[in-house]
């Protein structure tokens, strides 16, 4: 008679990320991506919370390589759930393509600010690992409360705004 295997937990497996604890940590060891040879552009992200870092990258890399550093500054594992956009040259809010060179993208790199945000929400929260993303999650609902991008009546208004409460 064989005996049962356990098998072990497979939460965050698909992100390459250990079980997690509620608390963001990369596995040891984390580097940040190759960097692709060239000429080191600066590019300037604005993060959720409104801060602004500037980030040097080469003129051939990709925009999936900037995004990684970026979750790599964050100490976020979860970054599938998160992308870039940025206001091309007709006022028109676009998403960064991550598979094409990002200056191929950005006509003026020196004044364009390339904001990170989340790109799609789980059908369910619970799907979230990280305590981390759920943050970052609360302060993208936060924004769109405020700036009128998400509409809602006043009973789910005052239930998120009640979550967004009990996450802080």
């Amino acid at each position: 008679m064989v005996e049962p295997v356990e098998c072990p937990s497979t939460a965050g497996q698909r992100l390459s990320a250990p079980d997690s604890f509620g608390v963001s940590t990369l596995e040891p060891g984390l580097r940040p991506p190759v960097q692709p040879p060239g000429r080191l552009v600066p590019i300037r992200v604005q993060l959720l919370d409104d801060t602004q870092e500037v980030f040097q990258v080469s003129q051939r890399s990709t925009g999936k390589y900037l995004l990684d550093l970026i979750s790599v500054h964050l100490n976020l594992t979860e970054g599938d759930y998160f992308g870039l956009e940025y206001q091309d040259h007709r006022k028109m809010m676009v998403w960064l393509d991550l598979l094409k060179p990002t200056l191929k993208q950005i006509r003026r790199p020196k004044n364009t600010i390339l904001r990170f945000v989340v790109k799609f929400f789980p059908p369910d929260h619970t799907q979230l690992l990280e305590e981390l993303t759920r943050y970052l999650f609360a302060l993208q609902v936060k924004r769109d409360l405020a700036c009128g991008h998400l509409v809602c009546n006043d009973t789910s208004s005052a239930l998120m705004v009640s979550h967004i409460i009990q996450c802080k």
